[in-house]
């Protein structure tokens, strides 16, 4: 393998410093690299030696690989490069720091609907960027789309090798045609029988591509490349609702209409793709960072209360009966740490009511991120492999736990025949606490199901998306904002603000939300001159930058 990489980096030249090998296929193998003159990492695709060998499979894939590399989206990996010499063809693209949508639905199982209408919208606008310009991808798969890892942004990559390297009529078989013009799995079927295509037959693959993705499985399979083509040419894909019940039927009517065999019959543009999932009001509106980050905190915060009040009744209950306080001392003690981390939880909620995020909005967003976790939950139902995984561990837990209860009742009923109720040897204690901590995890094994909403989830649905959540945030909503020793105004305003770009519409402009009680302060220690200072600021150093620059 070092040999090899050795070898390819004299081929190329002294440019790249090649790393390692991300993955193959029939198109090629592709390595991370490091431009050594931008420095800057990148994905090296090389085609196989033989389009570096044949001229006009060259000159094809120079030509359109040149027009690609001209693409400027944010749905599409870049191609920064082409590397030719009369031993390898190459070209440098993008290095998405993430995974292809085949890893990811491999690993996780099926999208959620959230992230699926995404991927569709993603991919669509990367579509019709491509189609006006006149270029059909023509192998649009799961391999071929990347899944940004800290966005959850999806990039289409390969634009145009797959045309560049198609011969107008390929006679040499079936077998080549699959790692042609496409692959069969994914091909429209007007791609299968050789007739001209347009951006319709993109909108087929990105079909079966989204039915692929929410069922976890491919639509169209077969035992060799023929009878796969055969079944696009000729079978009706399965109606998604087929395979996902608890899918909205406008999204599977979105997925269907792609998968149609007739180009006609499928939507015109990817652009009317879009516009049918805003439509049916698909997307669902991103929720902000600070409100993401601070749910799983409240949740926490509410089963730690929960257990705390338990232990404290039980505790008093105790102690008045038997004079012995250490259940209520142990509650006191939980309870302490649920007030610990839920003043930090606390202090952010009221942030967030003093920068404009009214009761509803916080409440709405809240439910989004719940919706979206039974969509999770759902999606794993319906994966069979790790259904199957489940059911052995449970049945693994099960005879774990069945064990140790025997083994330790063994035990204990050994002690008392012997009239010693203390454990004394080495032995006995190993056995003893081993069995304990084996029986513990075994019940944690059973009671946390992948398919299962949590206790902690329970409760906070129970308490903050309910009445005693609009109460409490009304109440952090008039308590006073403590003053942060940040860098002004704008420092505290933003450290609770969702990011650009994610942010809701209750998130900046109903900011100014607070000042409907007729006072110029946005929040305590927060006012529009202070504001108006550090935009200022800002101003007087972008102008020194700009002066630096010039």
């Amino acid at each position: 393998m070092a040999d090899a990489l050795s070898n390819l980096s004299r081929q190329l030249g002294d440019r790249y410093q090649i790393e390692r090998e991300l993955g193959r296929g029939g198109m090629g193998t592709v390595y991370l690299a490091r431009d050594k003159r931008l420095d800057r990492p990148v994905a090296l695709k090389v085609l196989p030696d033989e389009y570096a060998a044949e001229p006009d499979l060259r000159e094809r894939f120079l030509r359109e690989t040149r027009l690609a590399a001209g693409f400027s989206h944010p749905n599409i990996v870049p191609v920064f490069a082409i590397e030719e010499s009369d031993a390898v063809l190459a070209f440098a693209m993008g290095f998405v720091e993430g995974e292809s949508l085949s890893v990811r639905v491999a690993r996780d199982g099926p999208l959620g609907r959230r992230d699926a209408v995404r991927l569709l919208q993603d991919v669509s606008y990367a579509l019709a960027y491509a189609h006006g310009r006149g270029v059909v991808h023509r192998d649009i798969k799961p391999d071929n789309i990347m899944i940004e890892r800290a966005t959850g942004r999806a990039l289409v990559m390969d634009f145009g090798i797959a045309r560049a390297i198609t011969p107008v009529a390929d006679t040499r078989g079936l077998t080549r045609v699959g790692e042609v013009v496409g692959t069969p799995e994914y091909m429209s079927p007007e791609q299968a029988v050789g007739d001209p295509v347009d951006g319709r037959a993109d909108l087929y693959s990105l079909g079966l591509v989204a039915w692929f993705a929410l069922a976890g499985r491919t639509a169209v399979t077969g035992e060799s490349t023929q009878r796969i083509l055969v079944k696009q040419l000729t079978e009706k894909i399965p109606p998604l609702a087929s395979v996902r019940s608890d899918l909205p039927a406008t999204l599977c009517d979105v997925v269907d209409r792609c998968c149609e065999k007739e180009a006609e019959d499928r939507f015109p543009t990817a652009e009317a793709v879009v516009e049918a999932l805003d439509a049916a009001q698909l997307a669902t509106p991103d929720v902000p960072v600070a409100v993401r980050l601070v749910t799983p905190d409240l949740a926490a915060m509410s089963q730690r209360a929960l257990l705390a009040a338990v232990l404290l009744v039980y505790g008093a209950v105790h102690i008045a009966t038997t004079g012995k306080g250490n259940v209520l001392a142990i509650g006191l003690i939980v309870l302490a740490t649920a007030w610990v981390g839920g003043m930090a939880a606390l202090t952010e909620l009221r942030r967030l009511r003093h920068i404009g995020y009214s009761v509803d909005e916080l409440q709405r967003q809240m439910r989004v991120i719940q919706a979206e976790r039974d969509e999770v939950r759902s999606a794993r139902a319906i994966d069979g492999a790790l259904v199957r995984r489940r059911r052995r561990r449970v049945i693994a837990a099960s005879v774990i736990l069945m064990s140790m209860l025997g083994v330790l009742y063994g035990l204990l009923q050994g002690k008392v025949k012997h009239g010693d109720a203390n454990l004394t040897g080495t032995l006995e204690l190993v056995t003893f606490f081993g069995g304990l901590l084996a029986s513990a995890l075994a019940l944690t094994v059973l009671l946390s199901s992948p398919f299962r909403r949590p206790l902690s989830e329970t409760l906070f649905r129970a308490v903050w998306l309910g009445a005693i959540g609009r109460w409490v945030l009304r109440l952090l909503g008039r308590s006073p904002l403590p003053v942060s020793s940040g860098n002004g105004a704008l420092g505290r305003i933003t450290s609770a603000a969702s990011p650009a770009g994610s942010a809701s519409p209750s998130a900046g402009v109903s900011a100014a939300a607070p000042m409907s009680h007729g006072a110029t302060a946005m929040a305590d220690g927060v006012t529009l001159n202070g504001v108006a200072t550090d935009l200022h600021a800002l101003r007087v150093r972008v102008d020194a930058l700009e002066s630096r620059m010039n």
